[in-house]
C-alpha cells in the first residue's frame, strides 16, 4: 500500500496528525475514534456534515472486523486500607450514569453492549460500537504498560504497509509482545 502513496515510511497516525492530513484533503479515509470528526471539521469547516463512518470491515460483509477495545485499566491495590472507597471510585466512571454521559458528550462507546442505545443517532459512535461488539481487550497483565511503551504494533503495521510479509511481521510483533508480558 505504501507504494501507492507519497508519505514517509516511518510516519504513523500522529506524525503528522492524521486529522490534519485528512482535513487538508490529502487522504480519503482514516481509522480514528469518533471524536476525530469534530477535530477535522474544526480544521476544515467545509467538511461539516459531509463525513461518513463505518466499522472496520470483517472477513464477510455482514460482520465487522475484530478490533482492539481500549480504555484505562482501573485497579485497586490488594494492600489498600480503603477498599470500599476505592471500589466506589472505580464503579462511578464504569457505571451506567457516567458511561451514558461520556457517550453523549464525548462520542465514547459505552463499556457495555446493553448501553448501545444511549448513542442514539450519532453515526460515528454507532459505527465504532458495531466494531467494539466484535472487539478484544488487552490481556489482564500488569506488564501491558510495557507493551504500550515499546509499541511493537506500529513497526508491524509499517512493515505490512511497506510490503513485508504480513505473516512474518505478525510473528515478529507477537514474539515481542509475548516477551514483554513474560518478563
Amino acid at each position: 500500500m505504501h507504494a501507492l502513496g507519497e508519505g514517509p515510511a516511518d510516519a504513523d497516525e500522529e506524525t503528522p496528525p492524521q486529522t490534519e492530513v485528512f482535513a487538508r484533503g490529502e487522504v480519503a479515509q482514516i481509522i480514528a475514534p469518533p471524536g476525530s470528526a469534530r477535530i477535522i471539521e474544526e480544521a476544515n469547516p467545509e467538511l461539516k456534515g459531509r463525513l461518513g463512518f463505518f466499522p472496520i470491515p470483517g472477513k464477510t460483509a455482514d460482520r465487522p472486523g475484530s478490533v482492539f477495545t481500549g480504555g484505562s485499566d482501573l485497579v485497586i491495590p490488594e494492600s489498600t486500607r480503603h477498599r470500599d472507597a476505592a471500589i466506589e471510585v472505580i464503579e462511578a466512571p464504569a457505571g451506567e450514569k457516567w458511561q451514558t454521559e461520556l457517550a453523549r458528550t464525548m462520542s465514547y462507546v459505552p463499556n457495555k453492549t446493553t448501553l448501545a442505545h444511549v448513542i442514539g443517532g450519532t453515526e460515528s459512535t454507532a459505527a465504532m460500537a458495531a466494531g467494539a461488539a466484535e472487539g478484544r481487550a488487552t490481556p489482564k497483565s500488569g506488564r501491558w504498560a510495557q507493551v504500550e511503551a515499546q509499541n511493537p504494533i506500529k513497526p508491524y503495521m509499517t512493515a505490512v504497509l511497506t510490503g513485508d510479509d504480513p505473516g512474518e511481521a505478525a510473528r515478529t510483533a507477537s514474539t515481542a509482545i509475548t516477551s514483554f508480558l513474560d518478563e
